[in-house]
C-alpha cells in the first residue's frame, strides 16, 4: 500500500473545495457539496481499513481504536446529512469539520503503519504529490486574492521548497512529514476561505435586501392604490421577514417573492387598464346608438302625427317605435345585433314617409 495516499486524498479532498472558475467559487460552500466531499473521504478510508484488514502487516494493532474513531466520523456525516435537510449552516460546518478531522486522524495513523511497512523499500517518486499540492496552493492564492482575504502563505510556500529539496535528496521521511504539515496548514486555510466567502455572499445578500426596502415600500403604495390588500398584507410579512434575515438563502427566497408580487401588481395594473380602455369604447358606443335612437324617435314621432288617416302608415311608424324602445333597454346587445336592429327601424319610418308623402 502506498503510504503517502492517505494525506494525498484528505488533501485532495480540500483542494477539490478551491474552484477553477466564478461558478465553481460558488459552488464551493454549498452544503451538498460538502456532504459529498465528507462521504467521499469516509469511502475512502473504509477501503483503506478493508485494505488493511486484508493485509499481513504484524503491527496492525491499532485496529480497535481506528474503528472507534472510524464510526464517530461516520454517525457525524449521519448528522450532516440531517442538518443540511434542516438547513442549519452552522451545525453543517462544525460537524463537517469533526467527521474530516477524524478521518484525518485515521488516515494518518493508517499512513505511520504504512510507514512502518515500507521503511526499508525504496523510496517513492514525490514529484507529482508535490507538484499536485503546488496546484492546489496556486488556486487558494487566486480564491484569497478574489476575496480580498489576505492569507499568508509564506509558511506553506517554505513547507513546499523544504519538500521538494528532500525529496532531492530521497529523504522520504522528512519529505512525508513536510506533506503532511502542508496538508494540515492547507485544509485550516481553506476552511478559512470558505468562512470568509460565506461572510461576504451574507453582506452582499443584506446589501441587496437593503437596496429592495424602497422597492417594497413603493410596491406597498400600488398595491393600497389598485385594492389589492391580500398583496399588501404579505408585502408587509415579505419586508419583516427580509429584514430579519441572517442567511443568503433567506434573503434570496424572500427577493423572489417581491418580484413575484411585482409582477403580479403589473400584471393586474395592465389587466384593469385594458378593461378601462374596453369600458370607455363601450360607453362611446352606447352614446353613439343613443343619439342615433333619439333622431330615429324625433322622425318617428312626426310622422306619427302626420301619419294620423293612414292605418298602414301608422303601423310601420308604431313598429318603429317599439323597436326603438327595445334597444334603448339592450344597448349591451351585440353590435351586429343593434346595427339590424336600427337598419330596421330606418326601413320602417322610410316606408311609412312613403306612404304619407303618397297620400299628400
Amino acid at each position: 500500500m502506498n503510504k503517502i495516499y492517505g494525506l494525498l486524498a484528505i488533501f485532495a479532498f480540500s483542494g477539490l473545495l478551491v474552484p477553477t472558475s466564478a461558478i465553481q467559487v460558488e459552488a464551493s460552500s454549498d452544503l451538498d457539496y460538502m456532504l459529498t466531499i465528507a462521504k467521499n473521504a469516509k469511502d475512502y478510508i473504509k477501503i483503506k481499513i478493508n485494505e488493511m484488514d486484508n493485509s499481513n502487516i504484524q503491527d496492525w494493532k491499532d485496529r480497535g481504536a481506528i474503528l472507534e474513531i472510524y464510526d464517530k466520523s461516520v454517525d457525524e456525516i449521519d448528522q450532516l446529512e440531517s442538518a443540511i435537510e434542516n438547513g442549519d449552516v452552522k451545525s453543517c460546518r462544525e460537524l463537517f469539520v469533526k467527521s474530516m478531522g477524524k478521518l484525518k486522524q485515521i488516515s494518518l495513523m493508517l499512513n505511520q503503519i504504512a510507514v512502518n511497512k515500507t521503511q526499508n523499500d525504496i523510496s517513492p517518486d514525490y514529484s507529482q504529490t508535490i507538484k499536485r499540492y503546488e496546484m492546489n496552493i496556486e488556486k487558494q492564492k487566486q480564491f484569497s486574492k478574489k476575496l480580498e482575504a489576505n492569507i499568508d502563505f509564506s509558511e506553506l510556500d517554505n513547507l513546499l521548497l523544504l519538500a521538494k529539496q528532500n525529496a532531492q535528496r530521497t529523504e522520504s521521511v522528512k519529505v512525508e512529514q513536510l506533506l503532511d504539515q502542508i496538508a494540515i496548514k492547507g485544509t485550516e486555510i481553506q476552511k478559512t476561505l470558505i468562512s470568509i466567502n460565506e461572510e461576504n455572499k451574507i453582506i452582499r445578500a443584506q446589501a441587496l435586501a437593503k437596496k429592495y426596502m424602497d422597492r417594497i415600500n413603493s410596491l406597498i403604495v400600488q398595491a393600497k392604490t389598485s385594492g389589492l390588500l391580500d398583496h399588501v398584507e404579505q408585502l408587509e410579512n415579505t419586508k419583516t421577514q427580509l429584514i430579519s434575515a441572517n442567511s443568503t438563502s433567506q434573503i434570496t427566497k424572500n427577493i423572489r417573492i417581491i418580484i413575484t408580487i411585482n409582477n403580479d401588481i403589473k400584471t393586474i395594473n395592465r389587466d384593469n387598464l385594458k378593461q378601462i380602455d374596453i369600458d370607455e369604447i363601450r360607453l362611446s358606443q352606447e352614446q353613439r346608438i343613443t343619439t342615433e335612437l333619439n333622431q330615429l324617435e324625433t322622425k318617428a314621432k312626426l310622422l306619427h302625427s302626420e301619419a294620423e288617416g293612414s292605418n298602414k302608415a301608422l303601423y310601420y311608424v308604431e313598429k318603429a317605435l317599439a323597436n326603438i324602445d327595445y334597444l334603448r333597454d339592450n344597448l349591451d346587445d351585440s353590435e351586429r345585433k343593434i346595427t339590424t336592429v336600427l337598419k330596421l327601424i330606418e326601413q320602417l319610418l322610410s316606408k311609412a314617409e312613403k306612404i304619407v308623402q303618397e297620400s299628400t
